[in-house]
């Protein structure tokens, strides 16, 4: 190739992170959350200074060199969590050593393919020092299994119903806003579905959703189990039951991660409704 012949930076790295160790942790975070398959992590080491080279099934990526090693300061702690992160996720990481040029390079977004090629095929670190990195400050891998501080608490918008998206983008700005409003348009949504505008709540979602012994629901799903459908039926009642009456009736006041969470409750309710089928 041409670049290698010139050594021109590779097209094919994406550069992550800065010299500060948080936001290093937060873009191995991202790749976590964002790729199905990683298929090598390698640990980049140069006189305790430390980056990563990742690549997964989609992308190469670099993580700039905000790790270091031999002390307790942050950037030692952020190494020995981002090795707990990665085997939290099953995947095997080496090290190898590299020159303070090919460093630099890491630094300033310059690797070639050549350079590329240079480090996937070094010679791994033997003895491993891996869990030399963990232990020195943690003294355990299992810090991190129950730690979710380093993911993106973002809504994933790719799963969000489209009559919802509008309320997903305005989320971050006011999460209690766009939940009461999904709960409002889709009761709105089943009183159109049922051509009933004098029920509400409950019992709008119980006419619509549930059979029982008087009378069948007005919509059901296709599972070939009435017990079945019924209890999706069910979800409607419960979820509102449970979190759009306390929002009626009163200020709510949640972490991020919760609301987020509930919102994604709401949106299921938008899926399911979707596919109801009229009996």
């Amino acid at each position: 190739m041409i670049f290698n012949l010139f050594n021109r930076p590779s097209e094919e790295i994406q550069y992550l992170g800065t010299p500060y160790t948080q936001d290093c942790l937060d873009a191995i975070g991202v790749i976590l959350q964002t790729q199905t398959y990683i298929e090598n992590a390698l640990l980049l080491s140069c006189n305790q200074i430390h980056a990563y080279l990742i690549k997964s099934n989609r992308n190469t990526y670099i993580i700039r060199s905000g790790f270091s090693s031999g002390y307790s300061g942050e950037g030692p702690k952020g190494l020995a969590s981002s090795l707990q992160l990665l085997l939290k996720h099953n995947i095997e990481v080496e090290e190898i050593n590299i020159s303070e040029k090919l460093m630099k390079k890491v630094n300033h977004s310059s690797l070639s393919d050549a350079d590329l090629e240079t480090m996937f095929t070094a010679r791994v670190v033997r003895p491993i020092n891996i869990y030399e990195y963990i232990y020195a400050i943690y003294k355990t891998t299992e810090y991190q299994i129950n730690n979710d501080r380093f993911y993106p608490t973002e809504l994933p918008f790719h799963l969000v119903d489209s009559r919802i998206f509008d309320l997903a983008l305005k989320f971050n700005d006011d999460p209690n806003y766009s939940i009461l409003t999904a709960y409002t348009r889709l009761e709105d949504i089943v009183k159109d579905k049922i051509n009933d505008h004098s029920l509400f709540s409950n019992s709008l979602l119980k006419t619509a959703f549930i059979s029982d012994k008087q009378r069948k629901s007005i919509y059901s799903w296709d599972t070939n189990n009435e017990k079945v459908s019924n209890a999706l039926g069910c979800l409607f009642t419960n979820i509102f039951t449970a979190y759009r009456n306390e929002r009626a009736h009163s200020e709510v006041d949640k972490p991020y991660s919760q609301q987020i969470r509930e919102f994604l409750l709401i949106n299921e309710l938008y899926l399911l409704e979707s596919k109801a089928i009229k009996r």
